[in-house]
């Protein structure tokens, strides 16, 4: 898994060259796929590819520089998806066990089964990662922008909060005391 090229299609490779190229809120499209991973699972978000002819490749070089955060982002989807009927059981040897190709010198041998489930489990996971790819680009597009006034108006808002909350603690407590780190 996450060794070789990959070819992002349709409005997603569109969305991934607007965030990356345009927008300029991520360096690398492989940025863009991990942070759309994690989005897509937070938010319960997947979509296929697809409605377009454009193209976004994903080299295999970065995908070797990210393998250990894009396994782990795997296991965490993979872990946290109950819309497949896997066991618990299931999903924690696709996480751990299981491996994605077959190898006729494997010990343990690898099985036919083993192989689709991986098959199934990174196509999940590239569901995600679509769903937060969408989310990603409504986010930033033109659509979703926010006036400087309303801006500061939230930032006052949040200052306000805190220092509401801040002095509701003080009455009675030393400043030390409240910023004091609670470990």
């Amino acid at each position: 898994m996450f060794e070789g090229d990959y070819t992002i299609n349709g409005t997603h490779a569109t969305y991934i060259k607007y965030l990356v190229n345009d927008v300029k809120a991520f360096d690398r499209y492989i940025d863009v796929y991990m942070a759309g991973a994690a989005l897509g699972v937070l938010n319960d978000k997947r979509a296929k590819q697809g409605g377009s002819t454009d193209r976004a490749r994903i080299y295999s070089d970065a995908f070797n520089t990210e393998h250990v955060k894009c396994n782990e982002l795997f296991k965490v989807v993979i872990l946290n998806d109950t819309s497949k009927s896997w066991s618990e059981e299931d999903r924690i040897n696709i996480c751990f066990k299981y491996r994605d190709k077959m190898d006729a010198n494997a010990i343990p041998p690898i099985t036919e089964r083993e192989v689709e489930m991986m098959k199934e489990a990174l196509d999940l996971f590239n569901e995600y990662v679509m769903g937060g790819i969408e989310l990603l680009y409504e986010s930033f597009s033109s659509s979703a922008t926010v006036s400087i006034d309303d801006t500061v108006d939230y930032a006052y808002k949040a200052m306000f909060d805190q220092r509401i909350l801040i002095e509701s603690r003080q009455s009675g407590t030393d400043v030390n005391q409240l910023l004091r780190p609670e470990y």
